[in-house]
């Protein structure tokens, strides 16, 4: 069995398939080319933008720096900074004045860590870890040398632990007290 169609029915099938090919060219070409240029416009718009964050950005860094330079100078001028000839030079007179109101006040020093050096915007840190025992009195002197500190010293980190059993009334718990103490240093001479 053989199909056979008019002449205005092959004319008519040729044409749809010929708009349909057309239809086809267009989604598949035509119209992506047609939008690129305006995707590529939104992207040269979004980095256009981000362009401009960063030079604000970079415009703010010289102000930035004079800010970070006077807070420096003026906690030089307050005797902030700790001078030595090292790290593990600072390390060591701060180890030395904790141990000694550690010691005066009843308590131990159970551990100390070496001076661990950091550079944190523009300033050079030099914290050390100290494990103590001793009672409320041996907590509280040592928090209070470390706040009266001339150079100054920061409390990092901070943990109080009081023992599981109280059976000792009669005089004070022992407590575990672990710290972090931060000493800075002269920034480098740029």
């Amino acid at each position: 069995m053989t199909w056979s169609l008019s002449p205005p029915i092959r004319r008519g099938l040729a044409l749809s398939i010929l708009l349909g090919l057309l239809l086809v060219a267009w989604e598949g070409v035509v119209s992506p080319l047609i939008g690129f240029p305006r995707d590529r416009q939104g992207q040269i718009d979004a980095l256009s933008e981000e362009l401009g964050r960063l030079r604000t950005m970079t415009a703010r860094k010289p102000e930035l720096e004079r800010q970070a330079a006077a807070v420096q100078g003026q906690l030089a001028a307050e005797g902030g900074f700790w001078s030595g000839a090292s790290a593990a030079a600072i390390a060591a007179s701060v180890q030395d004045r904790l141990r000694q109101v550690v010691i005066g006040s009843g308590g131990r020093v159970k551990s100390t860590s070496e001076g661990k050096e950091s550079s944190v915007s523009g300033f050079h840190e030099v914290t050390i870890r100290f494990s103590i025992e001793g009672t409320l009195e041996t907590v509280q002197k040592t928090l209070a040398a470390i706040e009266t500190s001339t150079p100054a010293l920061f409390v990092n980190g901070l943990t109080i632990a009081a023992p599981s059993d109280l059976a000792a009334r009669d005089r004070p718990p022992v407590l575990s007290l672990d710290l972090d103490v931060t000493g800075y240093m002269r920034p480098p001479r740029s």
